[in-house]
């Protein structure tokens, strides 16, 4: 079902219940309402429900981002004269409203149309063997020979309190490390503690919040004019027109825009 199909089926049941004239601006706003509700109401069900994790599939997107052992080692990626980092790759010159960026080395700032974070993962690799920490260079005759890259591993999320608590803690149990990470949201960025500044790849998996063209789009997974494949399968574009309908017939009626 595309945008047209979701009017007129908002329309035919605004009709049967003898509801007041909605302009196209209007009901847009009411589809992404309901599409938030939608969204919300299956992100706390979808670990134990089958049909909500198949609701959100068209949601769930994943966003890669990675240092190249020849990035590591060219001189072209280093931040604060420090060490080679994601924010010199990905600035905000590359930043969607459906993908973020990263400032101040490896901080993830979140796009606009971000909800939830289902998973991340982050990759290291070998940076005090081959990075100079006092202009983050690499050590003469370095080669990408030379850098190892490690296994990504998931890290977990902590509330703000715990994150700084954590990571200034001499608890071995819950000190953060390379093999142990995790991240908070602060700021409206992502920041992980116990990566250090040996970070290759954050790898994250999210649940980002459609537009109600995105959601009724009919291209398909694939098509290079998928508006990031945020799409909804039919059954469950209806219950979010449903959703949407039941708002507007809640509506004091005198706010509404009078026929011409």
């Amino acid at each position: 079902m595309n945008l047209d199909g979701a009017y007129d089926l908002m329309d035919l049941l605004l009709d049967k219940a003898d509801q007041p004239y909605f302009t196209t601006e209007e009901k847009d706003k009411f589809l992404n309402l309901a599409i938030s509700d939608f969204i919300n109401g299956h992100y706390q069900k979808m670990t134990a429900d089958e049909d909500s994790r198949r609701a959100l599939s068209g949601c769930i997107n994943w966003r890669n981002f990675s240092l190249s052992k020849a990035k590591i080692i060219d001189g072209t990626a280093i931040y604060d004269n420090s060490y080679p980092a994601l924010s010199e790759v990905y600035d905000d010159t590359t930043a969607l409203d459906t993908k973020g960026y990263f400032k101040y080395g490896n901080h993830y700032v979140l796009p606009k149309q971000h909800l939830y974070v289902l998973s991340l993962g982050v990759g290291h690799y070998n940076k005090d063997e081959v990075i100079n920490p006092s202009d983050g260079t690499a050590y003469s005759g370095v080669t990408e020979d030379d850098i190892i890259f490690s296994p990504t591993v998931s890290a977990k999320n902590k509330s703000t309190r715990e994150y700084y608590e954590h990571a200034y803690t001499k608890d071995p149990f819950n000190k953060p490390s390379e093999d142990a990470p995790y991240w908070s949201y602060i700021e409206n960025r992502i920041v992980i503690n116990g990566a250090g500044n040996s970070i290759k790849n954050i790898n994250i998996q999210v649940i980002t919040l459609p537009t109600a063209e995105q959601a009724f789009s009919e291209s398909t997974y694939g098509s290079s004019t998928a508006p990031e494949k945020l799409v909804f399968a039919e059954h469950y574009q209806k219950q979010i027109v449903q959703l949407a309908v039941e708002r507007m017939t809640r509506v004091d009626v005198g706010l509404m825009t009078p026929p011409s």
